[in-house]
């Protein structure tokens, strides 16, 4: 069973309103307590709606994401804290955990500011908070390709490189694409949205790796640059890791550069070395 308190220790701050916990780092300010209440009674009106929006909250400006839970067997996991039978536990407890993880290991992310959680007339927990500081001088790199397409060798590198500091760090980022990038002409590049990851190491870094590339290139970067001039910078990549099997690489490369992978697929990648596409 998951226990909140580790995770309460280091948020002391309590935020009551209506039917929502949140448990924050630093007190909020009044405009940050209006902007936290105004999101509430907004997913009083969507609850069944994921939702991603900056809040302004004053001198430390946030970026809240809300995840609804669907079924009645994940509110009870997530309000009691229980994995699932595979032993990970729902979306929302895995972001927490992950962000957890990678803010203690110092990659370079978004600083966790909070989280919290909605219940239901039952007591169950209905949908789940995560509150970053928003980076409100970075653009994520989707928009930074559309006001910079013939930048797009020097931004593959760069990803590549948020990438390597990443796994040095033994955080295996499985949804890593243009758009969970942060870029700010005055900083290095940071990483976002720890939900589909793993704090571990894999026991298949070769078709792990050769996923996370192919789905790079599979997501907007297919759009500016040819298939040959990916893959070579790729290659040039690859050539700085030791240890990489090509044919394990290039089996599971290939292919998550042109199917869909979804996010409970990439999880047999990193675990198995299985790729399920489709």
């Amino acid at each position: 069973m998951l226990s909140s308190q580790p995770f309460q220790r280091d948020y002391p701050f309590t935020f009551c309103f209506l039917n929502t916990t949140l448990h924050l780092r630093e007190k909020p300010s009044a405009d940050a307590c209006a902007a936290l209440e105004q999101l509430i009674r907004q997913r009083h009106a969507h609850k069944q709606t994921r939702a991603s929006a900056p809040l302004a909250t004053g001198e430390t400006p946030l970026f809240a994401k809300v995840q609804p839970l669907d079924t009645l067997k994940a509110k009870v996991r997530v309000t009691l804290g229980k994995p699932q039978r595979n032993g990970r536990f729902d979306w929302p407890l895995e972001e927490l955990i992950n962000t957890v993880e990678a803010q203690r290991r110092g990659v370079q992310m978004s600083d966790l500011e909070g989280f919290g959680y909605t219940r239901d007339r039952l007591g169950l927990v209905q949908e789940y908070f995560i509150l970053t500081r928003l980076l409100d001088d970075y653009v994520d790199g989707v928009q930074w390709l559309r006001n910079n397409p013939n930048k797009i060798e020097p931004f593959i590198r760069d990803a590549f490189g948020l990438l390597h500091s990443l796994a040095q760090k033994n955080i295996t980022h499985m949804d890593f694409w243009a758009g969970n990038i942060m870029i700010s002409p005055q900083a290095p590049l940071k990483a976002i949205d720890f939900e589909n990851c793993f704090a571990t190491i894999t026991p298949h870094p070769s078709e792990t790796l050769g996923f996370q590339l192919g789905f790079f290139y599979r997501r907007e970067v297919y759009k500016l640059i040819t298939e040959a001039q990916y893959d070579a910078l790729v290659e040039e990549y690859l050539d700085q890791l030791p240890g990489i099997c090509a044919e394990k690489f290039n089996e599971v490369y290939q292919a998550s550069k042109h199917e869909y992978v979804g996010r409970k697929q990439r999880r047999e990648v990193f675990l198995k070395g299985n790729l399920i596409t489709g």
